[in-house]
């Protein structure tokens, strides 16, 4: 586990105040320079005080944690799985010789609720699959390639031909759910993606144009974290994955219900929708 520091931490243009691993820091930001709006803690701080702002791949930090856990529920609960049993991960322990870290425990809670998730060539390790290599506890594979959480520093591994890589600007443990979200789309009985089009392909913010286009549709999930990427969903059934990198844009559309995949559809986006549906995995 990496050493913690507890103090004021800016994440996804936001402050928060807590614990936060403290050799995985790249730069600090004025607290008093933010908006009202973009501070998200009642601690008092002056006009002296920082947020420290940290590595992409970094150990999750408290508001991590519990923005994890809930944007799982909700995905899960979109593609029609609120059941989630309490796992006993002693057996696990003993076998792999380490305590698992939070972030694991909390994973495998959700991935019981759905084995799919664990098929095919790429997938999630299932619990008894787990195992360590290096210092990582492997959870992923992409074929020959498998990911790992560092034990003790948190932050996420590749491993390719035998060698892992670990890079401070890759992305951290919501990779996770970055992948649950794709696979839960690809899963779903109604399915389209597309590319944008339109004024939304560059945008600067595209929330705030993704909101006002899916009003009454689609919501934004909140609680994940990825630059570049958002989640749009419905609790009545229906999930949307954005992504955009600044010159393109991409958008992925999954459904149980196909009133409300048609609605969506018919939303004035700006997407040229493929006429073949994504593959299953």
């Amino acid at each position: 586990m990496p050493n913690m520091k507890k103090g004021f931490y800016f994440l996804r243009g936001n402050v928060y105040y807590g614990e936060y691993p403290a050799a995985q820091v790249s730069g600090r930001v004025c607290i008093s320079a933010l908006k009202p709006e973009h501070i998200k803690t009642d601690v008092s701080f002056t006009d002296k005080d920082d947020a420290v702002k940290l590595w992409d791949n970094h150990a999750f930090t408290e508001q991590e944690f519990t923005d994890f856990e809930r944007g799982l529920e909700i995905i899960f609960k979109c593609a029609g799985k609120t059941e989630f049993k309490e796992i006993d991960f002693t057996a696990t322990e003993k076998r792999l010789g380490v305590s698992l870290p939070r972030e694991i425990k909390i994973l495998y809670k959700f991935l019981g609720a759905d084995g799919r998730l664990t098929e095919g060539t790429e997938r999630f390790l299932s619990l008894d699959e787990l195992y360590t290599d290096g210092g990582y506890i492997v959870f992923y594979r992409i074929r020959r390639t498998f990911v790992g959480l560092s034990v003790d520093e948190g932050m996420v591994g590749v491993c390719r031909k035998g060698a892992w890589e670990c890079s401070a600007g890759d992305e951290n443990f919501f990779y996770a759910m970055n992948r649950i979200v794709v696979k839960t789309i690809c899963s779903m009985p109604f399915v389209r993606e597309g590319k944008i089009t339109g004024e939304l392909r560059a945008a600067l913010s595209p929330e705030k144009m993704l909101q006002e286009t899916f009003s009454g549709r689609l919501d934004i999930l909140e609680e994940y974290w990825q630059y570049g990427n958002i989640v749009l969903f419905n609790e009545g059934g229906t999930l949307g994955w954005f992504r955009s990198n600044g010159f393109s844009a991409n958008i992925m559309i999954g459904s149980r219900n196909e009133e409300l995949f048609n609605d969506v559809l018919a939303a004035k986006l700006g997407v040229k929708w493929s006429d073949v549906t994504p593959k299953k995995i």
